[in-house]
């Protein structure tokens, strides 16, 4: 089976790349990840005119129909960039509205996701910290008419910029999705700090929100499946996010090592430096391969669990170790502020966790082996 990119995916890499360079350099991206505002709803836009959120919109509800593959390619691009936007929390929503919706909330939210008039989020996590549909405490309850949320969702990604929330919530014997206008009364959202800037998330507390109940995706307690998938589906975005963080970070380094010199030679020369550039440029392929082969895996295997825990771990451990030898190899100016090594330090050290730990997801894997 070939897994190479077609040339249409070659090419969106290629524009994504660009863009990514006249638009927002590191430069930029500090500015981004200082500013109080939680989003530019500008540079959103234009995102949206190069057609980034309407890849996996199906083409009946104005998007583009693509597969999970082609969001993967954006998002290495992005976490080469450490491009602070909630694209890939959108692009999971959509999913899930795509995959559990009714025609008439497909028609309501997901063309207004492909024009970048609406940014969204899957608010899963709560304060138990329990990762995916497992850690799910909060109740909805029902009186046919309407639905009432109360509880607090932790670490909601982008969740203080999205237009429209989909909080996952016990109903019943099962799991529901209730679609939850970020701006409704009841929702209070807290942005939390987090050691990387560039990546935004958020404390959102509902005191009994009250939505009507066309605002649930799908019927009463039916809902675990897709939630699963589409947390899988961002779980793959996020490592592929990773990878290309990592890939920035060794690049930074080796042109450093190039540069630098001690002993009247670039320290590039040294096997003290070398040889763990070179081990971390092969985790970084090791992820990489794994990753490419999860966002196939995610729109093409009935259980994709064990290809995208393996995928996260490699990608988590890629990105953490690149961050970590970018500093290192910088000497002690890549601890300050002033040099982008420390920049993707954070990156690792919060991707390492992030959505769930490493060992969460090794668990996973053993146990869809039947270990």
């Amino acid at each position: 089976m070939d897994f190479g990119f077609t040339a249409e995916q070659d090419q969106l890499r290629a524009q994504v790349r660009r863009f990514l360079d006249a638009e927002c350099p590191l430069e930029r991206v500090r500015e981004l990840a200082a500013s109080d505002q939680p989003l530019d709803r500008a540079l959103w836009k234009t995102t949206a005119d190069l057609g980034w959120h309407a890849l996996v919109v199906p083409e009946s509800h104005g998007g583009l129909g693509l597969a999970w593959e082609d969001v993967v390619v954006v998002a290495e691009e992005t976490g080469r960039s450490l491009f602070p936007s909630p694209f890939i929390a959108t692009a999971a929503a959509a999913r899930l509205i795509a995959k559990l919706g009714s025609d008439s909330q497909k028609d309501r939210w997901l063309p207004a996701i492909a024009a970048g008039e609406c940014t969204a989020a899957i608010a899963v996590t709560e304060e138990n910290d329990i990762p995916y549909e497992t850690g799910v405490e909060m109740k909805a309850s029902s009186d046919g008419a309407s639905v009432a949320l109360s509880g607090i969702k932790m670490f909601v990604p982008d969740g203080q910029s999205a237009d429209l929330l989909l909080v996952v919530a016990r109903e019943g014997e099962g799991l529901s999705v209730l679609a939850v206008p970020g701006e409704a009364a009841g929702v209070t959202r807290e942005p939390l700090r987090l050691v990387d800037t560039t990546h935004r998330a958020a404390r959102v507390t509902f005191e009994r929100v009250v939505v009507d109940a066309s605002a649930r995706l799908g019927a009463a307690g039916t809902a675990a499946d897709a939630v699963r998938d589409a947390l899988d589906a961002q779980t793959v975005a996020l490592a592929a996010e990773m990878v290309g963080s990592a890939q920035s970070a060794l690049d930074l380094a080796v042109e450093y090592a190039k540069v630098r010199k001690q002993f009247g030679q670039p320290i590039g020369r040294f096997q003290g430096v070398k040889h763990k550039l070179a081990e971390v440029h092969v985790a970084i392929e090791s992820a990489r391969s794994l990753t490419y082969y999860a966002s196939w895996a995610v729109d093409n295997v009935a259980d994709a669990a064990t290809h995208v825990s393996m995928a996260r771990v490699f990608a988590g451990e890629a990105v953490d170790r690149a961050g970590e030898e970018c500093v290192q190899t910088h000497g002690a100016i890549g601890f300050t502020a002033e040099c982008d090594a420390q920049l993707f330090y954070k990156r690792g050290r919060f991707s390492r966790n992030l959505g769930a730990t490493p060992s969460w997801h090794n668990e996973r894997i053993l146990t869809s082996q039947g270990l």
